[in-house]
């Protein structure tokens, strides 16, 4: 995931399967917590935020993260997202990111 610092981030969960009916799933409830590298949760936000599923894809989730997010440039930060499919359909990810500064160059015309 490439985040950006004082920005509308999206994350997203991208076929999302059962693997005991070997097909993907489009209903589960899937959230998403941000914390720190130290593990507390990220303020700015009320946690965790439900991931919608993307319409007609196969087991694709997406969750905006807002920019008033006070992410800082160069920090690692988790994202911790569980998904609940229903009996013997739970997952659980930690998805390390690295949000970075916009940096705008000057170029010689």
């Amino acid at each position: 995931m490439t985040a950006f610092v004082a920005n509308t981030n999206v994350l997203e969960l991208t076929g999302l399967t059962s693997n005991i009916e070997d097909a993907f799933i489009n209903d589960a409830t899937v959230t998403v917590t941000v914390k720190d590298a130290e593990g507390t949760d990220v303020t700015g936000e009320t946690w965790p935020v439900t991931m919608d599923y993307i319409t007609d894809s196969d087991g694709n989730y997406r969750a905006i993260l807002i920019d008033a997010l006070p992410l800082v440039g160069k920090r690692k930060y988790i994202a911790h997202i569980s998904a609940d499919g229903g009996e013997d359909r739970i997952g659980y990810w930690k998805f390390e990111f690295t949000p970075h500064d916009r940096v705008v160059q000057d170029v010689d015309e």
